[in-house]
């Protein structure tokens, strides 16, 4: 029999693996299991916190909408929200945001004219590409010169329809300001669960490296997100193209095939008719 330790490994596991949007309802079930559901309770703070940077969350403050992120964490339980020059506090478990304050050494000044061009582009590119998106943007000085990390997070759920999904995108672009290129490092992760009369999960995880001139604040911002929306649309395409095939591909080695008459056999009617015949005998 499983220990205390083991099970609360198993549980975390769960949670830490909970489709997009869906947490709680893990939470719940999982809570369920356990022979004492207190034994979530020590480690429920660090498996959240971990949780809602990974899927970087979007969160409403009085100034807008930002979002909750390993890049933009300064401290324990505190979110830069550059956009908005604030600093949030935000409870894990409580899910909610608890405490606003200016951001004071938090961010750059003297790069700030990069990081907020990247700021403005990003949300322009979120309003036309993620109706639904998030964006953060983040600046500091590296070695390279600049280093500008854009955050892209969006998120659908309908659990009336059985679905729900997260398109999550990292870009980190670096480059010295006004000479040579930018070079753009990308990771970009998207989860899709399916679970009318079953349990469908998509999880897919790409690494892209796209190159764009670097120039004046706003130019350098341009030239990256027309790179970075590039490589993004060639990766929903790659990912429309193996759906459109995957039903006479992949799934036709998963299971038998229909009938010549491409019709699902109604396995009731035919249960009647065996019955009508076992009475008639």
């Amino acid at each position: 029999m499983a220990t205390n330790q083991e099970l609360v490994q198993i549980a975390t596991n769960f949670l830490l693996n909970a489709p997009p949007c869906e947490l709680m309802e893990v939470v719940s079930d999982v809570r369920a299991l356990l022979p004492n559901e207190s034994l979530l309770n020590a480690t429920a703070g660090s498996t959240f916190r971990e949780y809602n940077t990974s899927q970087m969350i979007s969160v409403q403050t009085s100034k807008g909408a930002t979002l909750i992120t390993k890049e933009g964490e300064i401290g324990t339980n505190e979110y830069l929200d550059a956009k908005n020059k604030q600093v949030i506090t935000y409870d894990h478990i409580k899910q909610e945001v608890t405490n606003e304050r200016s951001a004071s050494g938090e961010i750059e000044q003297d790069i700030e004219q990069y990081r907020a061009a990247f700021d403005e582009e990003a949300t322009k590119y979120c309003n036309e590409y993620y109706p639904n998106g998030v964006s953060a943007v983040y600046g500091s000085k590296v070695s390279e010169g600049i280093k500008i990390t854009v955050c892209i997070s969006t998120c659908i759920y309908k659990p009336s329809a059985f679905y729900s999904g997260r398109w999550r995108s990292v870009w980190t672009c670096t480059f010295k300001p006004g000479s040579g290129n930018v070079t753009s490092n990308g990771k970009v992760q998207v989860n899709v669960h399916y679970f009318e009369d079953g349990n469908v999960q998509l999880n897919t995880v790409t690494q892209k490296q796209t190159t764009s001139p670097s120039s004046d604040a706003q130019s350098t911002a341009v030239n990256a997100f027309k790179a970075i929306g590039k490589a993004e649309l060639n990766l929903h395409t790659s990912i429309d193209n193996n759906y459109t095939t995957m039903g006479d591909t992949t799934f036709k080695a998963l299971r038998r095939a229909l009938p010549i008459n491409r019709t699902k056999i109604n396995w009731q009617k035919v249960r009647n008719f065996k019955m009508a015949g076992e009475i008639n005998k």
